[in-house]
């Protein structure tokens, strides 16, 4: 967790002095390398361990780890890298995983502690699922108010308030003659879009399961979710590049949800409103420090 915090900070503060300079500034950088170092420690026993079944064993033996560290290695040049160059991989993985997921079910918590009438309609949506289907990835396919819930609060509260960021790799001109020079970045004007009322209706108001409902008129279950991408829906970017992981982080952060209606109450302290979120640039964040209070729920 410490790796990804330190990655931006340094990075955004090697960003204020000229290029020429950014080499000098980050020798000066401990705290980075620091968190790589205690990864190692800690990851350079297993991955020795693991290198030694495979060399004995090859790629099967009795109870062998399904998870990302085999997987990296199982592969020709995985199974020769060095730990350090493992140990990377695996941060830079958990660099895109934690504080976007964190993040994403905080502003849904505010939303549910500052909105607690949508509770039992979740609550309720959540028993019946469960019930069929127990806690499995199918049953959450069938939760549309707990995924509604959740994309609302990612459509209002996103992490930034542009998406889809790209840099040109050469001249680029578009249909209209617009011409992107080569080293340009550009984006989406996601938030713009997001509170556009010719896009999504009553767009500033919070509107819990508004894709549920849509889903529910259209009769698709996939255009509306979480995790589809559209020309109006930027959180997992766009095309090709589109997150990977948005599937997994989706099923998360249903199951969280899921779990918090199903077992409390939640409400903001007494006389407060939502947390307003914190903007630094393109970025949005939730707040850090309000509270949210829970309630064993009474059965």
């Amino acid at each position: 967790m410490q790796f990804s915090v330190d990655v931006i900070k340094r990075g955004a503060l090697i960003g204020l002095f000229p290029k020429v300079l950014a080499p000098f500034v980050a020798r000066f950088m401990k705290s980075v390398p620091g968190s790589v170092r205690g990864c190692m420690d800690h990851l350079g026993p297993i991955i020795e361990e693991r290198r030694k079944y495979l060399e004995e064993y090859g790629e099967d033996w009795a109870d062998k780890p399904n998870d990302f560290l085999s997987w990296l290695m199982d592969t020709p040049e995985g199974s020769k890298s060095s730990i350090k160059d493992l140990t990377l991989r695996i941060l830079f993985v958990t660099f895109a995983a934690i504080h976007t997921s964190s993040n994403s079910f905080t502003q849904a918590l505010y939303n549910l502690a500052a909105n607690p009438q949508y509770i039992q309609p979740l609550r309720e949506e959540v028993e019946s699922v469960i019930k069929v289907g127990g806690w499995s990835k199918a049953a959450l396919a069938k939760m549309r108010k707990v995924d509604s819930f959740l994309k609302e609060s990612q459509r209002t509260e996103g992490m930034a308030c542009v998406g889809t960021l790209r840099k040109a790799m050469q001249n680029f001109t578009f249909s209209d003659g617009t011409v992107v020079p080569n080293g340009t970045f550009i984006a989406v004007a996601s938030q713009a879009t997001y509170l556009d009322n010719e896009v999504y209706d009553n767009a500033e108001m919070f509107d819990p399961f508004r894709f549920a409902n849509t889903r529910d008129a259209d009769g698709d279950g996939a255009k509306h979710s979480l995790v589809s991408i559209s020309l109006e829906y930027f959180a997992f970017g766009q095309g090709v590049h589109a997150c990977p992981g948005r599937f997994f982080a989706a099923t998360k952060l249903k199951f969280m949800l899921a779990h918090v209606v199903l077992s409390y109450d939640v409400k903001l302290q007494d006389g407060t409103t939502r947390p307003r979120s914190l903007r630094n640039g393109i970025h949005n964040a939730a707040h850090p420090t309000a509270r949210v209070l829970f309630r064993k729920r009474a059965h």
